[in-house]
């Protein structure tokens, strides 16, 4: 190689290799941003648990106040009032679904978009995990719970205009938490339960479809406020979806709605392709749009406890 030529290369190859050492540092610093905070949401979590375990949130006390209240009521009811009892625990679906959503987190992202895709999913799980939140997103159980008593049992931390109809309906549904959506066998949008949750199909007698569902008030703390919290993206995206393909006077997307929904949107066109437009060819989980929370996507971390 002759020396105008290898003067050509020498300053190509440096230039590569600056390139490559800045986007190594790049990725080193997303690395352990994303260690930190999955440590801190991580710890978060744990202590959550023992709040779980040791039975200290108020409304984890009253599942278990209301499934022994049904089981005497109700004995042919003890299997699914048992089965309730468990998310005042941390073996629940509720405290282990936040734990699926954090193992499903890359602590290796191959690119600057994915790696701030799993520093915002972190902050997500970290809002989902606060002992407040979570407490306040337990009371889905308990108006379940409620609504199997015939009205013996006072549905809890309902608007007024809605008491009526949250005695009578499973709060449950449209939470990923507990099952998802699929098509069934006449094409409609099908919730289907997870494992023992089929029993509500027994139990309520009837399976929801999300067209009749929809059409109908049927309040959630998750549906109306936890989705747009702390719900995961792709949950988001598809209640979205449903709600524009079975439009109701119900499920009329909130203010708060719509701007989550623009977020994750253009996060997802960002990195590849909207997820909203994937998941419009097939229906999944889906849930009553929230009508009165609000998001915010810069929630702070609390220290581990």
């Amino acid at each position: 190689m002759n020396q105008p030529n290898l003067r050509i290369f020498n300053r190509f190859f440096g230039l590569w290799l600056i390139t490559v050492l800045l986007l190594s540092g790049c990725g080193n610093r997303f690395e352990e941003q994303l260690r930190q905070t999955h440590k801190v949401v991580s710890n978060n979590i744990t202590y959550l648990k023992n709040q779980l375990d040791t039975q200290q949130l108020t409304n984890g006390l009253l599942i278990n106040k209301y499934a022994d209240a049904l089981i005497k009521q109700k004995p042919d009811y003890a299997d699914i009032a048992t089965l309730l009892q468990q998310e005042s625990t941390s073996q629940g679906k509720a405290y282990n679904g936040l734990l699926k959503r954090m193992a499903a987190v890359s602590l290796k992202p191959t690119n600057r978009e994915k790696a701030v895709s799993g520093l915002q999913e972190l902050q997500l799980i970290n809002t989902a995990a606060d002992v407040h939140e979570f407490n306040n997103s337990l009371a889905d159980v308990v108006n379940t719970l409620a609504s199997l008593s015939d009205g013996q049992l006072a549905a809890i931390n309902v608007p007024a205009s809605q008491q009526a109809t949250a005695q009578q309906a499973n709060a449950l549904v449209g939470n990923p938490a507990y099952g998802n959506g699929r098509q069934g066998s006449d094409g409609r949008s099908l919730w289907a339960w997870y494992g023992m949750y089929s029993m509500f199909n027994n139990v309520f007698g009837r399976p929801y479809y999300y067209n009749s569902w929809s059409a109908r008030p049927h309040y959630s703390y998750y549906g109306n406020y936890g989705r747009n919290r702390w719900g995961a993206d792709a949950d988001v995206n598809r209640n979205r979806d449903l709600s524009r393909q079975h439009p109701s006077k119900y499920n009329k997307p909130s203010a708060a709605t719509k701007s989550r929904y623009a977020t994750t949107a253009k996060r997802s066109s960002s990195y590849g392709g909207s997820s909203a437009k994937r998941s419009s060819s097939r229906p999944s989980s889906y849930g009553p749009s929230s009508r009165s929370s609000s998001y915010s996507s810069s929630r702070g971390f609390r220290s581990g406890k």
